[in-house]
């Protein structure tokens, strides 16, 4: 019998795409650069289900592979159908004015198919280079001619630089519009054989660019574009981040409803390999405001390394009811206890910074039980 080889499945890439809510968007500089890692957005295309389809068709490429012609013949018909195709006259939302902009076309998919695949496997090969740092500590700066060639880019090839020099961090491909570079793992043994050694980061040169959409002002290193401009691996840092800063933009009665609607699989990838604070509740606005948080949503802090994680998804629900009931401690702290296996265990929400959110951690020890105020 013939033998059928079939291409492995990118997971981590896959898993970085998939992660990423939706943002209807005007134009693509609404959202801040670093948001671009925790949501999917199709410039214009300005309804949930649109987006959502040609998510659906980003996805299946990433998943299953095929060509730039099969993704555009499979999205071009529905596209058309729903009259997101062409030049069409549109009105920006941000100030109300009425012109020609380009909807769908081949070209404009062909970038929302490239930007979108190189970008997740940036962000898989991203996590694979720091599982693996013990035993390849370098990467080698790889340039790929292009199109829409960078000289910047094209003087960093053959450097070696240890993987956690910053440098790194901050031109970690893909960064910018058509890039096709990529950093590869190496030995300092193996970048020899190629005639390399292990070098210093080039100096860094900067330049200021102002959004003019969100007001934003950033400086970015030469050889970066500006929607480009955030560091990698924060894909789970995102999701979380993502996720708390959704909920609070919700009136204050429909949180705990959003709370409860993420699910206990979502949880429970969080907790296998927590990055930032879980949303796990709310508490009373009174409450909220006498500890001087951003909002009413409490987070939940991983545990540290090496340790357990402090909730089961089972545990969910009823710390959410004792967030509900909470109140201050004479100690200006608010404690919780639930029963775990037949336990009680205490949590503490400490009095946040100003502004920041509410975070809860499992107590060190059992405190004394004080009064509430």
């Amino acid at each position: 019998m013939p033998i059928t080889l079939k291409p492995l499945v990118p997971e981590e890439a896959v898993g970085f795409f998939r992660q990423k809510g939706y943002a209807v968007t005007f134009d693509h500089r609404d959202m801040a650069a670093a948001e671009h890692q925790a949501a999917f957005t199709v410039a214009k295309a300005m309804q949930m289900d649109l987006l959502e389809e040609i998510w659906t068709q980003v996805d299946d490429a990433l998943a299953n592979g095929g060509t730039l012609a099969q993704f555009i013949d499979q999205l071009k018909p529905n596209l058309v159908k729903r009259g997101w195709w062409g030049v069409q006259q549109m009105t920006d939302p941000k100030t109300g004015e009425a012109r020609d902009v380009q909807l769908g076309s081949p070209r404009r998919l062909k970038t929302i198919l490239d930007t979108n695949l190189r970008t997740a496997h940036g962000e898989g090969q991203w996590q694979r280079v720091q599982e693996s740092k013990d035993a390849l500590p370098y990467v080698m700066y790889d340039h790929t001619p292009s199109k829409y060639e960078r000289k910047e880019h094209a003087a960093w090839d053959g450097l070696v630089l240890p993987v956690d020099d910053p440098w790194v961090a901050a031109h970690w491909p893909i960064k910018a519009w058509g890039c096709k570079c990529r950093m590869i793992p190496v030995t300092a043994r193996m970048a020899e054989r190629q005639g390399k050694t292990v070098g210093t980061a080039p100096a860094e040169q900067t330049y200021t660019y102002t959004n003019k959409r969100t007001g934003e002002t950033m400086d970015v290193p030469v050889g970066v574009d500006p929607e480009f401009n955030y560091p990698p691996g924060g894909r789970r840092q995102s999701l979380t981040d993502n996720l708390a800063s959704r909920i609070e933009r919700l009136p204050a009665d429909l949180r705990p409803a959003a709370v409860q609607a993420v699910g206990r699989e979502a949880f429970d990838a969080w907790a296998a390999k927590p990055a930032g604070a879980w949303p796990v509740g709310v508490v009373s606005e009174q409450l909220a405001k006498a500890l001087g948080g951003r909002s009413n949503l409490v987070r939940l802090a991983p545990a540290a390394e090496g340790e357990a994680p402090p909730l089961a998804a089972a545990d969910l629900a009823p710390l959410a009811q004792a967030l509900e009931r909470a109140s201050v401690g004479a100690d200006d702290l608010v404690r919780v206890v639930i029963e775990q296996h037949g336990q009680p265990v205490e949590f503490e929400i400490p009095k946040p910074d100003a502004g920041a959110p509410l975070v809860l951690r499992r107590a060190a020890k059992p405190a004394k039980r004080s009064r509430p105020r």
